[in-house]
């Protein structure tokens, strides 16, 4: 039995849905099935928890020869100010671009550690401006665990002015 509130008694699990009724609302990758409030809740919070996604965005304001680390906002050296990831997440996807023509150059993806500096992933350029890297979230590039503090440097070759993308989720 419900309790009333505001003098209301029905329950979300009686409060119809129109699960169609605008099915490309937000983006979506699926549209709604549920009938009732209470399952379309259950439901939104299960596509959200298997969409979600973020943005780590680092670059170089020059030449990037082997050794430079890329930044991170604010201008802070990956090295010196890496990325702090609290749960284990996926890289889905890795940008890599220049300002030049083209580049050939090599960048890894670390995790730093007290003790030690662990390669998670490395994109490659060949004489090209820019380079995708894409992943099914299913089957991502790399994983990064929980606790990692990610930093990006050039490992050979050189890149005028890069700037970089990494998507990440943290649906494991």
């Amino acid at each position: 039995m419900s309790t009333p509130l505001f003098g209301r008694t029905q329950s979300a699990i009686q409060t119809p849905f129109e699960p169609l009724r605008n099915p490309g609302f937000g983006g979506l990758a699926q549209p709604f099935v549920s009938t009732d409030v209470q399952n379309a809740i259950e439901e939104g919070l299960s596509q959200a928890i298997a969409n979600d996604k973020f943005l780590v965005l680092a670059h170089y304001g020059g030449n990037a020869n082997v050794g430079r680390n890329l930044e991170f906002y604010p201008n802070d050296g990956s090295d010196i100010g890496p990325i702090f990831l609290s749960t284990a997440s996926k890289i889905i996807s890795v940008t890599l671009q220049t300002t030049a023509a083209t580049a050939t150059c090599t960048v890894g993806i670390f995790n730093l550690t007290v003790s030690s500096v662990t390669p998670i992933y490395t994109a490659v350029m060949t004489a090209v401006k820019r380079v995708s890297y894409t992943s099914a979230p299913a089957t991502p590039l790399a994983v990064a665990p929980a606790g990692a503090l990610l930093s990006m440097r050039v490992l050979s070759g050189s890149i005028n002015t890069p700037e970089s993308q990494l998507t990440f989720s943290s649906s494991i």
